[in-house]
């Protein structure tokens, strides 16, 4: 096996298993996953996964650049999304709680909101699809002098 299809392998592998893996912890609900019991934009990254796994079994590494990046553009706008919906939130409650006594206990639960490593496993698992690639084949060894 090439060194380019293991990477492949091991890309398509971790881009699949992050789905599953916590992205975001919320206070009383817990971690919340990519997938979310298949609501989530999850299903289409399993599907890019996969996709990916039967490309590098049939050496078509070029169109693992196309998996690659279009999942980690779905990641990135899925980033995006959060980031605002977080900001968005926190102004709304300020606006709606201002002077309330409980707005403090309001506020740390809204800062109590944290990334989780699922977001890394998953932007690994494209990088190594991208970096797949566009590796060089293994050259045949050359005979020596």
């Amino acid at each position: 096996m090439e060194s380019r299809q293991i990477i492949g392998l091991v890309g398509s592998a971790i881009l699949f298993i992050g789905v599953f893996m916590p992205i975001v912890s919320i206070p009383i609900t817990g971690s919340i996953n990519y997938f979310q019991n298949g609501k989530g934009d999850g299903t289409i990254i399993i599907a890019l996964a996969v996709i990916s796994l039967v490309l590098v079994f049939g050496k078509k590494f070029k169109a693992l650049a196309i998996t690659g990046a279009g999942a980690l553009g779905m990641l990135l706008y899925s980033f995006i999304i959060f980031q605002r919906k977080i900001a968005i939130t926190k102004s709304e409650m300020e606006g709606e709680l201002a002077g309330n006594p409980f707005m403090g206990l309001a506020d740390a639960a809204l800062e109590s909101i944290q990334l989780q490593w699922g977001w890394a496993l998953l932007v690994i698992g494209c990088a190594l699809l991208i970096g797949s690639a566009f590796m060089q084949k293994n050259l045949p060894d050359s005979p020596g002098p």
